[in-house]
């Protein structure tokens, strides 16, 4: 994510400008300030794009947070060279689809429909195939992010940090009529082109109607907010009376966390402002009053981060082009593992998946 409108310019190599710091002193999850240092001398390792060193703190709460950090007007500059900034970056339809490739769309079809309740063009028998492979299964569940079935056209979803709108043509896809929030303009600008419905804007202050969405999805977006407990109370609100909130983001309890400490990638500083844990999202939740808090399993994910971290570990550029050679068959076969070992102890995934409601 990234501020509306033009970042400011950070002029400095080697350090980000103390005028366009801000000192918390206190945990933006609970308030406390009683912490330790669980990371000092932080780094921009995946984008190179903000200078200096950083500091996350764990709270007594078991949140980690930045202080300082990049204040909200600044942060922009953070994201210069975030993905969705890289050329050719759109929404990632594939143009048009082969016969293999909807052969293939008819199988997961089959699968969604039996789970959650779509009537898909499906072959028949197309569920077994994916109840074959645990890890296949978890990816089609995330890549539709658990969403029952819409009882009507009519039921509306709110994407948020929805970037040019990938999930959205999607969600639009399965049924639900679609809203998009992004500050990004670039990004938000592209899938208006494509004829999405994206609004400018963030969490807290979207200025979006109050009691007006069935479901509200947050991928990879709590952690950059600067004030997570109000945006998660926004989106309370914009939620209809037993209307569901979806979130997933990088897990402080992860495998791989404890592996690559500070080169891990979910760290991602100063981008990512704060994180949690399981108990610790589960808590912020029923704190922001959300009932019904459900950890569900986790992305198969730990590919991407063990070998992302294994390049930052290298100094390598991990969206580059050299060459990790570290990354072997023992590295593929310790990634399945981990992915294997967290749909058994949710605790540990690279990253966590959660789903809360709006009491009636």
């Amino acid at each position: 994510m990234v501020m509306i409108g033009p970042a400011p310019q950070i002029e400095s190599a080697d350090e980000w400008p103390p005028h366009e710091l801000e000192v918390l002193g206190a945990c933006p999850i609970c308030g406390g300030s009683q912490r330790r240092v669980l990371f000092s001398g932080l780094r921009d390792l995946a984008f190179a794009s903000a200078p200096g060193d950083w500091t996350m703190w764990r709270c007594a709460c078991g949140a980690a947070y930045l202080d300082p950090r990049p204040t909200l007007v600044s942060i922009g500059a953070a994201y210069a060279r975030y993905y969705t900034h890289a050329p050719g970056h759109e929404r990632g339809r594939v143009a048009g689809r082969n016969v293999l490739t909807r052969a293939i769309a008819n199988i997961k079809n089959d699968y969604l429909n039996r789970t959650f309740g779509y009537r898909l063009p499906a072959v028949p028998l197309g569920a077994a195939v994916v109840r074959r492979t645990s890890s296949s299964r978890r990816a089609l569940e995330h890549s539709i992010r658990h969403l029952p079935a819409p009882s009507s056209k009519a039921m509306r979803l709110l994407d948020a940090g929805c970037g040019s709108g990938e999930f959205l043509e999607i969600a639009s896809g399965l049924g639900f009529t679609s809203v998009g929030l992004d500050p990004d303009p670039k990004a938000a600008e592209a899938g208006q082109r494509a004829g999405l419905d994206i609004r400018p804007g963030i969490l807290p202050g979207s200025g979006l109607e109050r009691g007006s969405f069935e479901h509200v999805t947050l991928k990879d977006v709590l952690e950059h907010l600067h004030d997570p407990v109000e945006a998660l109370r926004e989106v309370w609100s914009l939620l209809k009376p037993s209307g569901r909130v979806w979130i997933s983001q990088p897990n402080l309890g992860a495998v791989g966390l404890a592996e690559f400490g500070p080169y891990w990638r979910g760290l991602e500083p100063p981008r990512h402002l704060s994180l949690t844990d399981v108990d610790g999202m589960r808590a912020l939740l029923q704190r922001c009053g959300f009932v019904n808090v459900q950890i569900l399993p986790p992305q198969p994910s730990a590919a991407f981060y063990f070998k992302q971290s294994l390049y930052q570990r290298h100094g390598l550029d991990p969206y580059g082009e050299e060459p990790l050679h570290e990354w072997n068959h023992a590295w593929e076969q310790r990634s399945r593992k981990a992915d294997a070992d967290a749909a058994r102890n949710y605790r540990i995934g690279e990253s966590l998946t959660v789903v809360a409601y709006r009491p009636a």
